[in-house]
């Protein structure tokens, strides 16, 4: 096992954070190309925006599959948490970001191209990813600020005041 995660693994989760951007930057175009409006047309643009999304979405789910092979494939030494119940918590968030990455996109293409009903689920998972995003972050600054265990050098990003 390593102590540092791979270049390709490190450029994996900053390329996926960056689809994440892009996500939220088309994302409302998707209401604006599904909702009818008698007699107006659709935005060209927003029917675009709407493709960028879609394209995003399948790079974020290939993304997300590579990372996990290469986890597998390539493990890397856990951090030491100050207590055990912090590591099956951040297992538990780790694993569910994942799945929710890699449910997101598949629920989006089954909205867009087989079952309009997979839409409701796509939102509830948009709604969970931003949460567990939020304790993704909320974790990063624990271990940046708080225990200073160096996490964010292993992912590529060295802070001065870090290990």
């Amino acid at each position: 096992m390593r102590g540092e995660y791979s270049s390709l693994h490190k450029a994996l989760h900053w390329a996926t954070f960056a689809l994440f951007l892009v996500q939220l930057w088309t994302y409302p175009a998707i209401g604006r190309t599904h909702v009818d409006h008698p007699g107006m047309p659709v935005d060209p643009w927003d029917l675009q925006l709407h493709k960028i999304h879609m394209i995003s979405g399948g790079i974020i789910l290939v993304f997300a599959l590579l990372r996990l092979w290469l986890r597998g494939k390539y493990p890397v030494q856990p951090l030491s948490f100050p207590h055990p119940l912090l590591r099956k918590l951040a297992r538990c968030a780790h694993v569910a970001l994942y799945a929710t990455l890699l449910l997101l996109p598949i629920t989006g293409f089954l909205k867009s191209y087989i079952v309009s009903a997979a839409g409701p689920v796509h939102i509830l998972l948009t709604r969970l990813l931003y949460v567990l995003l939020v304790l993704h972050i909320l974790g990063v600054i624990m271990h940046v600020v708080v225990w200073r265990d160096g996490l964010l050098a292993r992912m590529g990003v060295k802070l001065p005041f870090q290990r």
